[in-house]
């Protein structure tokens, strides 16, 4: 999944330092991060943008968010980060041979990447929305002890947010459940998921995103693992379960454009490199027991 690097190790302490020229930056116009073009897309480094615009290392302005293994990443906070402005406007001020892309291109650059780039683009996705004080609407200042937002005027203080979605493996003997959200670009099914209501836990969130959006109900809800999402700032829990009852789906078409039950030889193989949607769907296939031990 995303978060696996072995042998590479994230570094998410908070700590306030200056970038080498090897680090990576995270330039974001509040919608899209700025990517070099090549026969792949790859972040760019500190000293390659300072090169650009004739600057030394001496005249970066942003901070660091966090490093995988001793390279870096930090979040440029220069007036040229274009931070705020409109995708348009921010494409046509990238550099030659750069680009302005979404978030999800990071799904197809090297481990390393993919997990730093999206991670990165997530704490700069937040801070773009906490430019302001919600509170008395101030200006926000970066935090000093720790990764938060904070207004010097009302001392309000705003931390990353990551909010946790459930998705379920839902069998019925040797057929698993089967979806595609409308909202989803790519075409292949998966599974039934969704956020997490306030005032319910992981499991009531399963019962009730299965029940909205099949028109199923399950029981035997079991913890499979977790995993960051940092494409819609996310941390999702996944779980299996059994159908309880009935099997006639009543698809929710407002959230789905396809459901159905797919027998364990119809289904497809599955890369399990990224999502843990993937990592359910490929212990179903494989006739794995459907434990988290397993």
């Amino acid at each position: 999944m995303i978060h696996e690097i072995l042998p590479h190790k994230l570094y998410n302490e908070f700590k306030i330092c200056g970038p080498k020229s090897t680090d990576f930056v995270i330039r974001y116009d509040g919608a899209k991060t700025l990517l070099k073009k090549g026969t792949a897309y790859t972040i760019p480094r500190v000293g390659e943008l300072l090169e650009l615009e004739g600057k030394s290392l001496a005249d970066f302005e942003g901070h660091y968010l966090f490093s995988i293994d001793e390279t870096a990443f930090f979040l440029d906070d220069s007036d040229v980060s274009q931070s705020g402005v409109d995708c348009a406007a921010a494409k046509s001020a990238a550099p030659a041979g750069y680009e302005y892309m979404v978030s999800r291109t990071f799904r197809n650059m090297s481990p390393v990447e993919r997990l730093g780039g999206a991670t990165a683009t997530h704490l700069a996705h937040w801070e773009s929305l906490n430019r302001f004080c919600g509170k008395c609407g101030h200006p926000m200042v970066h935090g000093e002890k720790e990764r938060s937002m904070v207004c010097p005027k009302c001392g309000n203080v705003v931390y990353p947010r990551i909010s946790p979605v459930v998705i379920v493996a839902v069998h019925n003997g040797d057929k698993l459940l089967m979806a595609h959200n409308i909202d989803n670009p790519n075409p292949r099914l998966f599974l039934i998921s969704g956020f997490v209501e306030i005032g319910e836990s992981l499991e009531q969130a399963v019962h009730r995103e299965v029940l909205e959006e099949a028109g199923l109900r399950v029981k035997n809800v079991r913890y499979f693992g977790s995993q960051p999402w940092p494409f819609s700032d996310s941390l999702i829990a996944g779980f299996t379960a059994e159908l309880d009852g009935d099997d006639t789906i009543h698809m929710q078409k407002e959230e789905l454009s396809e459901a159905m039950w797919l027998k364990r030889e119809d289904i497809p193989e599955y890369e399990t490199d990224v999502s843990i949607s993937c990592c359910l769907i490929e212990n179903f296939r494989r006739g794995f027991t459907l434990d988290s031990d397993a």
